[in-house]
């Protein structure tokens, strides 16, 4: 049980940090096509044909679909995230119980072998 636990936790934990590395991706992305499109207006002076605004406009559009597509990535993470993150709180309710119930029999065992012990000693003197 333990053992599903820390696995749990694990998977918990290398979730976050995918998701966080994902984050950093995508904003690397972001601010390096931020980048260029200011480096490229720089460089032209000229208005752009329109050949070359198709063309623009097709990199946007990737972008866009890229972008959607991480985003769908980090919502499916994000859901593992929650089912894992359920299930260490399942095992550790579940934990719980179970310390509990040995607790409990680990008196009831204790108590039968003090009566044991009590009824010998009657025998003795009998």
């Amino acid at each position: 049980m333990s053992l599903n636990l820390e696995r749990a936790k694990w998977i918990i934990k290398y979730l976050e940090q995918r998701n966080k590395k994902l984050e950093d991706q995508q904003t690397i992305m972001e601010l390096q096509n931020i980048q260029e499109n200011r480096q490229v207006a720089k460089k032209r002076k000229v208005k752009l044909t329109s050949l070359e605004q198709e063309i623009n406009d097709d990199h946007e559009s990737w972008l866009e679909r890229a972008n959607i597509h991480l985003e769908k990535l980090l919502e499916k993470a994000n859901r593992e995230k929650i089912i894992l993150r359920h299930m260490t709180y399942h095992y550790m309710a579940r934990n719980k119980s179970d310390k509990a119930r040995i607790r409990n029999l680990k008196a009831k065992l204790k108590m039968a072998s003090r009566r044991r012990k009590e009824q010998d000693r009657l025998q003795i003197l009998a």
